[in-house]
C-alpha cells in the first residue's frame, strides 16, 4: 500500500512539474497581442491569460514556487520509493536514481516546453484554468517571496504597448484564434503605410482606405 501511495505522489509531482514548465515556456511565448484581441473579443480564458501575463514578475514567482514544491515531492517520493524497493542495495539505489533524474528532466522540462513553445496560445489558452487555480492555492507564498524580493530589488512598473511589428505580425498570421475580417486588415494596413510615410493620420485617408477596399 505504502509503494502505491509513494508512486502516485511521484506521478502527481511529475505531472505538477510538467505544467509548471510548459505554462511558464508558454506565458513568456505567447504573443500579447494576439491574447489582447482575443480578451477583447471576449475570451474568458485569453482574459485570464492576459492577467497572468500582465504581472509576469508574480506569474514567474507563483510558478518557480510550484515548480520546486513538486520537485521537493518528486524526490521524496522517489527516495523513499527506492529505500522501500532496494533496501541497502546501492548499485539499484543509484540506477534508480538515474532513471528518476532522466525522468523528471524529459517529462517535466524538456516536453512540456517542446509542446508549449510549438503552439504557445492555444495550449497556453488551455492550461488557463488550471494556473489560475494553482495561483490562488499559492497566493500566499507568493506574497511573502515577492515581499521579500521587493527588499533588496524594487519592482519597476512594466508597461506594453503594441507596436507597428505586432501589427504587422498580425496581419501575416491570422491564425491561432485571432480572427481579423479583411476589412479589419485593410484598414490597419493602412494606417501602417501612413505612419511610416510620415504622413498624417487624418478622417480623409482612412476613408481613402475604405473607398479602396470597397
Amino acid at each position: 500500500m505504502m509503494v502505491f501511495l509513494l508512486s502516485l505522489c511521484a506521478l502527481l509531482a511529475l505531472a505538477w512539474a510538467a505544467f509548471c514548465a510548459g505554462a511558464e515556456t508558454g506565458f513568456l511565448s505567447v504573443s500579447r497581442e494576439r491574447v489582447l484581441h482575443l480578451a477583447r473579443e471576449g475570451g474568458r480564458k485569453a482574459i485570464k491569460v492576459q492577467k497572468a501575463i500582465g504581472d509576469m514578475g508574480r506569474t514567474t514567482t507563483t510558478i518557480l514556487i510550484g515548480n520546486n514544491m513538486a520537485s521537493v515531492l518528486y524526490s521524496s517520493a522517489t527516495a523513499a520509493l527506492s529505500a522501500r524497493l532496494f533496501g541497502g542495495n546501492v548499485t539499484a539505489s543509484a540506477i534508480w536514481s538515474f532513471v528518476a533524474a532522466f525522468t523528471v528532466l524529459y517529462v517535466s522540462e524538456f516536453m512540456p516546453k517542446l509542446l508549449f513553445a510549438a503552439r504557445p496560445l492555444r495550449r497556453t489558452l488551455a492550461l488557463a484554468d488550471a494556473y489560475e487555480v494553482m495561483s490562488r492555492i499559492l497566493s500566499p507564498l507568493t506574497f511573502l517571496a515577492m515581499k521579500f524580493t521587493d527588499m533588496f530589488m524594487p519592482r519597476k512598473e512594466q508597461k506594453y504597448s503594441l507596436t507597428a511589428a505586432d501589427l504587422m505580425r498580425i496581419l501575416r498570421d491570422r491564425k491561432d484564434g485571432v480572427c481579423l475580417s479583411d476589412f479589419e486588415s485593410a484598414l490597419i494596413s493602412r494606417l501602417f503605410v501612413l505612419r511610416v510615410k510620415g504622413k498624417p493620420i487624418t478622417p480623409e485617408a482612412i476613408l481613402s482606405a475604405l473607398r479602396d477596399f470597397e
